[in-house]
């Protein structure tokens, strides 16, 4: 009876925090009304069925990125933006038609492009006109070309008259720039991996103790970013202590999920594709439920620019390096934890063989409660150090994640922590390294083809140990 007493106590307490949960957020919804049919500036865009994509990097005519200028999308709507450390800029807009962007014709003339203005055409329904990438770069003509006021090129026009003026040195240049954009493309996909490895590991972990691939853990990730946007932008807290108060707050529905989800299902012996399957609509609700709370666009965690600077080739900042170095401690922290930890060593035991660690002693129940926790609890903190790497999170950015978070885990092996961090890191290199032969939006493909092709060779994958196939 005192068992029971208890369980009933524990789903009460876990009710009465999912529902407080909940009316913060809806709070938090009335207080700050999302804008639509509006263009608005973003770090990044992906089109989508109800908003389309200008974006571009500015460079220069040396192809070196052109910091903190402001550039304006005028047309069917209206919205200003500074470019990023990297040049990088991008609208989202909602309204189908010609849209022209614009920045201040000194700022052309003094970095040698050839213009100030470019046009594009939106259709959101047309797969080649729902993302348009503005490209200002080209060298400004000389005297013996026209001189029209030319618009810039979309990555849609494939004009080819740029390539007449073309010099020797603009050969040397552009191989110069080779190695610079491979460097830096190289470190770009190592930032990329620790992040992807935060978040894998802790879906491995709970993989090894309950055999349950989570097609929700996207979500979590999703959701520490945008509690550290709650945090930042809508409490007014400083940096560190939303990134707190995310990690507490993922770390709490992992809790909460074990306690009125998962713990019933396994009582009830559900079994494990009937629980992937309750995994999958969790998914759906939750991404339902945060772009009700928060609307389609992406939010910024931080709204300032931070400034850049150079590592040898490779231009970065400090918050990148920050998040880095909190992805390695944490991953090294967690290997810590399972190898020189009691506690870990019957993590170890539970996902090797659960029933034998029942047999010796190991509460089982105790230590799965325990690794949902730390998986949700890292993945929101993985969502939190994504947002301040993009400078932007957003209701499915978790989502989109999902399919590299599994080929992580499956190329590392299944239920290995180790594995994990191992198959995010050459998953994100690959994906950011192909970038520079492939269409940036077919990266991710190319990682997805390394995963089989060294699925066909080892099936376990590269840690997995043998009787977990099948």
């Amino acid at each position: 009876m005192t068992a029971v007493h208890t369980s009933i106590r524990r789903h009460r307490l876990g009710l009465l925090l999912l529902s407080a949960v909940f009316t913060l957020l809806m709070a938090l919804s009335i207080a700050t009304p999302s804008r639509a049919f509006a263009a608005e500036a973003v770090p990044t865009c992906n089109p989508t069925a109800t908003n389309g994509c200008v974006n571009g990097i500015l460079q220069d005519a040396d192809k070196k990125p052109i910091a903190n200028v402001e550039l304006k999308l005028s047309g069917q709507e209206e919205a200003t933006t500074t470019t990023d450390a990297e040049g990088k800029w991008a609208f989202s807009v909602n309204a189908d038609g010609k849209y022209t962007v614009t920045m201040d014709e000194s700022v052309a003339k003094d970095h040698g492009l050839k213009a100030a203005t470019a046009e594009v055409e939106i259709q959101k329904n047309s797969f080649d006109k729902a993302r348009q990438v503005v490209r200002l770069d080209k060298p400004a003509e000389t005297s013996s070309t026209s001189g029209t006021s030319g618009s810039g090129s979309s990555s849609t026009s494939g004009s080819s008259s740029s390539s007449t003026a073309s010099t020797g040195d603009d050969g040397s240049a552009a191989s110069a720039n080779i190695g610079k954009r491979v460097w830096q493309q190289l470190f770009s996909g190592i930032i990329f991996g620790l992040m992807l490895g935060l978040m894998s590991v802790g879906m491995n972990l709970v993989y090894g103790t309950t055999g349950l691939s989570s097609f929700s853990h996207g979500e979590q990730v999703s959701l520490g970013g945008l509690m550290a946007y709650v945090g930042t932008q809508l409490l007014h807290w400083p940096l560190i202590p939303s990134a707190i108060f995310a990690v507490v707050i993922g770390a709490l529905t992992g809790w909460i999920q074990n306690e009125l989800i998962w713990v019933p299902l396994r009582r009830k012996r559900v079994g494990t594709m009937q629980q992937m399957i309750v995994t999958i609509g969790l998914s759906m609700a939750l991404q339902y439920i945060f772009q009700f709370f928060f609307g389609g666009d992406i939010k910024g965690i931080t709204k300032s620019v931070p400034p850049s600077f150079q590592l040898g080739p490779i231009t970065t900042d400090a918050p990148t390096l920050t998040s880095a170095g909190i992805a390695i401690l944490v991953i090294i922290g967690v290997t810590i934890f399972l190898y020189q930890t009691r506690l870990g060593r019957a993590t170890r035991a539970v996902s090797d063989n659960a029933a034998l660690a029942a047999a010796s002693g190991i509460n089982v129940e105790q230590v799965v409660r325990i690794v949902w926790i730390i998986s949700c609890g890292m993945a929101a903190l993985s969502g939190v150090l994504l947002g301040i790497y993009l400078n932007g999170i957003s209701w499915n950015t978790g989502a989109t994640l999902l399919l590299l978070m599994f080929a992580a885990v499956t190329l590392g092996g299944l239920g290995t922590a180790n594995g994990a961090l191992v198959g995010s890191l050459i998953i994100g290199i690959v994906a950011d390294m192909s970038s520079l032969i492939i269409p940036n939006d077919m990266r991710y493909a190319s990682a997805l083809a390394i995963l089989i092709s060294v699925l066909l060779i080892r099936p376990q994958g590269l840690f997995g140990k043998q009787q977990r196939v099948g």
